[in-house]
């Protein structure tokens, strides 16, 4: 990736340095709720932003899943869930339209299926099952692979990103255009309980 102005390093390591922080901020926001967060401003902003969704994502999943959960709290929060994937969606493109904007890619180069859009997401999910496998009582062998997962992904991102600079690798966005209001009605479990 040839970039536009030295100002992609810096974005770069913003991002890299935003995503290390996701544990810690996400292990800080289950003693104070998570101010409101906003998807502007630099890719180190839309990678918290996106953490933040992910963190209320988590947390209305497990909301629906308390026993005692009565039907409207679970078609209530259902519908907050739709609306947070909706907008997880569109924060994960923001990050990697922002990385897009500035560089230049080569075009010459063998396209990379997954973002770093993607990446981020994955690693922001990763770092939240890490906060609440933490908080168990018996968290041992499991908390170790998720770290290992965690490193190991974390490490592939920054190869990535150093990969695209040096115009070895590129991707592309491809829109999601994935809405629940937008989807046609299906009948075929209609009549079905499971």
């Amino acid at each position: 990736m040839r970039w536009k102005s030295s100002s992609q390093n810096m974005s770069e390591r913003d991002l890299l340095f935003a995503v290390r922080q996701f544990y810690d901020i996400a292990t800080s926001w289950h003693c104070e709720e998570p101010a409101d967060s906003s998807a502007r401003g630099s890719v180190a902003a839309k990678a918290l932003h996106l953490h933040t969704l992910n963190f209320a994502l988590w947390h209305h999943e497990d909301a629906v899943r308390r026993p005692g959960a009565d039907d409207h709290e679970v078609a209530s929060r259902k519908r907050c869930i739709d609306d947070l994937n909706a907008r997880r969606n569109a924060a994960i493109e923001d990050i990697d339209m922002n990385l897009l904007d500035r560089g230049d890619l080569n075009s010459s180069a063998p396209l990379y299926t997954e973002t770093p859009g993607t990446i981020v997401d994955r690693l922001s999910v990763l770092a939240l099952r890490i906060v609440h496998t933490n908080r168990t009582e018996q968290h041992g062998a499991r908390l170790a692979v998720l770290e290992e997962q965690y490193d190991d992904l974390f490490s592939g991102l920054e190869q990535f990103l150093a990969r695209m600079q040096a115009g070895e690798v590129r991707f592309k966005l491809y829109r999601q255009f994935k809405s629940a209001a937008q989807r046609g009605y299906c009948d075929l479990f209609e009549s079905r309980d499971t």
